[in-house]
């Protein structure tokens, strides 16, 4: 199979698990809108910002060093399961160092919510180890099954504790954990992973050399977390928590498309590391970054053109009207997230995680800076703007660094068709006159089949090979 294929592959089955987890999960936002106020959606935004930031410190981002280095032994069981019982073994210590720090916060902090912290967090730590070794191992449908399960899970437990028993930001909490722990068990028992786990396979210098891969990506995830909880946290000081429940209204849509992006990166990044030593590379990288601006600018605009027409619908409530006027900022900034991580696969595929740890810390001082600075000026304008201008100002850095490594080369003409789109796009929605929105709708629509053609017609034989290869196997 060639990278190309192997790549349209991986891609549609995450894609495809994706999809339906995230239709799925809209189902929530008209629950979660007209059951919770503005002031509680604001505060289980910032328990659940608050486990984004004690993830990664104390479970050391060991999964992604796991994920990197079993690409280089992804043939050999040996290696594996030494690799795995290491970082399971490490899970086990990071738990518990994290359990005897918690507790006693937990009680000195008055907060009904702040309990939850622990057990979000350590579901966190296990169910990212499972799942980066099912892609580790290429088992890519394991994967992906396994986030459909906690999708459905989580859905269904959050319309029983918040529809049914009425029981508010506990039972969203609830069904998170219990949605994580089911996706767990699933993985456990579809790999048979009692089989990969040998306690006598511990093995430090393994666990040094995830470490030197690892490490240097806290600080990056810590940047992540600034960029996202410096906006939740400025305009709670400054504007209250319900323009924090309006403005994590506004991001759901954006997460959504970044959610998508960062399954398919999760193949590109892949592929990326299995062909970084090969003489074609150069070429390799650049036809499909090119492909994959295309498509993810497509798509980003795609959203913003429909939204005049689905935001009504999803939320009704007049309280969070003002996320609306939000969402093409927020759009525009995660494409430029999108893009950026477009680059940053050739830093793990070269394993110089430094480099992605340096460039993100910057963008999280460029995004705070100008959220302060802006915030008494626009308001809640000032969150969306600063994330906007942080993230452009690290696509261009990692775009002109990139070159040391690999000859990067975007096709101007495709950045100029995507300008002139966007502007008019954001026009129409602007406008919020119907009709110029459904005209702005149908260009977007066809400058997304003209200049993705070529992809789509890939996507369509792979679908079209998986069926036939499914019928005669039947």
């Amino acid at each position: 199979m060639t990278r190309e294929n192997n790549l349209a592959k991986n891609t549609v089955l995450l894609f495809i698990g994706k999809i339906c987890t995230q239709c799925l999960s809209f189902f929530l936002l008209p629950l979660y809108t007209s059951i919770l106020s503005t002031k509680e959606y604001g505060i289980a935004d910032l328990i659940i910002t608050y486990v984004s930031l004690l993830y990664p410190i104390f479970g050391m981002q060991l999964e992604q060093g796991l994920f990197r280095m079993l690409l280089d032994y992804r043939d050999n069981k040996n290696n594996t399961t030494s690799l795995f019982s290491t970082v399971v073994i490490s899970n086990i210590v990071q738990i518990f160092i994290f359990a005897i720090i918690c507790f006693p916060i937990c009680f000195i902090i008055k907060n009904d919510y702040i309990i939850y912290l622990l057990p979000l967090v350590i579901v966190q730590i296990i169910q990212g180890t499972l799942l980066q070794f099912a892609r580790g191992i290429d088992k890519t449908v394991i994967y992906t099954i396994s986030g459909l399960i906690n999708a459905i899970l989580h859905i269904g437990f959050n319309i029983v504790f918040i529809a049914i028993f009425k029981i508010g930001l506990t039972g969203l909490f609830y069904s998170i954990i219990i949605a994580g722990i089911g996706s767990s068990f699933f993985i456990i028992f579809s790999l048979r992973l009692w089989n990969y786990i040998d306690i006598k396979r511990f093995r430090i210098n393994e666990f040094i050399s995830i470490c030197k891969y690892s490490i240097p990506l806290i600080p990056n995830q810590l940047a992540w977390w600034i960029v996202n909880v410096s906006d939740r946290t400025v305009i709670t000081f400054f504007l209250g928590t319900g323009a924090n429940g309006v403005y994590s209204v506004a991001n759901k849509f954006s997460s959504v498309y970044i959610t998508f992006y960062n399954y398919f990166n999760m193949s590109w990044t892949e592929s990326v590391s299995l062909s970084i030593n090969d003489s074609d590379k150069n070429d390799y990288i650049n036809k499909m970054i090119n492909i994959f601006f295309n498509l993810i600018i497509t798509i980003c605009l795609g959203i913003i053109a429909c939204m005049p027409f689905v935001y009504p619908v999803l939320v009704s409530n007049p309280e969070y009207k003002g996320a609306y006027y939000q969402i093409p900022i927020l759009m525009i900034a995660v494409f430029f997230q999108a893009l950026q991580g477009l680059y940053s696969a050739v830093y793990v595929a070269l394993k110089k995680t430094k480099e992605i740890a340096k460039t993100s810390i910057v963008s999280a001082i460029i995004n705070i800076s100008v959220n302060l600075m802006l915030v008494k000026l626009i308001g809640l304008y000032a969150a969306s703007v600063s994330t906007l201008v942080a993230f452009l100002s690290m696509a261009i850095y990692r775009y002109v660094d990139i070159k040391k490594y690999v000859d990067l080369k975007i096709k101007k003409r495709y950045v100029l068709y995507a300008i002139l789109i966007g502007i008019s796009s954001c026009i129409a929605y602007y406008s919020e006159n119907m009709i110029i929105c459904g005209i702005a709708l149908g260009i977007v629509i066809m400058y997304s089949i003209i200049i993705n053609k070529g992809f789509i017609i890939k996507v369509i034989n792979v679908i079209k090979c998986k069926i036939t290869s499914y019928r005669r196997s039947n």
